[in-house]
């Protein structure tokens, strides 16, 4: 392992619509330890600026796996208003993941005049908060995932083993051996097709310092890969939305047919009339 000039990556990936500001990430304190028994902590929070912390999240959802692949107890989990954290002891040589699966959120955009709204509420629910006189009204469903990994003295492949279910990603290079200066190639996946024309981000720590925040847009290629070079060492963030929940769906209960009703992805775009009634288009 090169950790001299050591790259880190946090992928925080989301299938849903655009409309869903923050982005769920957590970020150990350590990517790579060089003795078993070590501890390691791990900030969690929803947040628009890169890993400046900003809601504190449940930590219900974070899991860690262990080099074979199996669950581990997470020792400690605290939630906090400005973020989360976990804390857990890795007694094994090898690579860890550790996960936030974030659960299915619903935001509701809408204008009052001129001034763009949301609310966080599903179609059921959004009927009671929204405004007489709110327009332009758009119900959206995302899932997020947040992963990172932790090497204990010497990388090993088995929590990199694609599942091809929902939304994965694989790299060219171990997470623990990315070096600054040096190409990495990512290939995303969908119930284990790779995603042509994915629209991605790449951030990095110490934006809050920044007069630009040095965020790069790219897009995945027909192969579904995209390549990254780390100008320097560091925590990075790669961000990328992939189209919408419905797709899942459909590619796992092939035939079956979802109307406006019973879509499960993004779901609904209604405008309220002045007197409250919604009309759907």
């Amino acid at each position: 392992m090169k950790k001299s000039i050591l790259a880190s990556f946090v992928i925080a990936a989301a299938i849903s619509a655009p409309a869903i500001a923050h982005t769920l990430w957590v970020v150990p304190s350590h990517f790579v330890l060089s003795k078993t028994g070590s501890w390691v902590s791990a900030d969690v929070s929803a947040a628009n600026m890169t890993f400046v912390a900003d809601k504190g999240i449940p930590v219900d959802n974070v899991a860690l796996y262990t080099p074979e692949g199996k669950k581990q107890a997470i020792e400690h989990k605290y939630q906090g208003k400005r973020k989360s954290q976990v804390d857990a002891q890795l007694n094994a040589e090898g690579t860890y993941k550790l996960e936030l699966g974030g659960p299915v959120r619903f935001g509701t955009m809408y204008k009052v005049g001129d001034e763009r709204k949301r609310i966080m509420a599903d179609k059921k629910t959004r009927a009671k908060e929204l405004p007489a006189n709110a327009t332009d009204v758009v119900t959206s469903q995302s899932r997020s995932r947040s992963v990172a990994f932790i090497t204990v003295n010497k990388p090993t492949s088995e929590v990199l083993a694609l599942k091809n279910e929902g939304l994965e990603f694989k790299s060219s290079v171990h997470p623990a051996d990315i070096v600054a200066g040096e190409p990495v190639t990512f290939t995303f996946l969908v119930n284990g097709k790779a995603q042509a024309g994915v629209e991605l981000e790449v951030s990095y720590e110490g934006e809050r310092y920044r007069d630009e925040a040095g965020r790069v847009q790219h897009k995945t290629d027909a192969t579904g890969q995209f390549t990254y070079t780390p100008v320097e060492a560091g925590v990075f963030l790669i961000s990328p939305f992939v189209g919408r929940i419905l797709d899942w769906y459909k590619a796992k209960n092939p035939g079956t047919e979802y109307t406006q009703e019973t879509d499960p992805g993004v779901v609904s775009c209604l405008v309220c009339s002045p007197d409250g009634e919604h009309t759907g288009h």
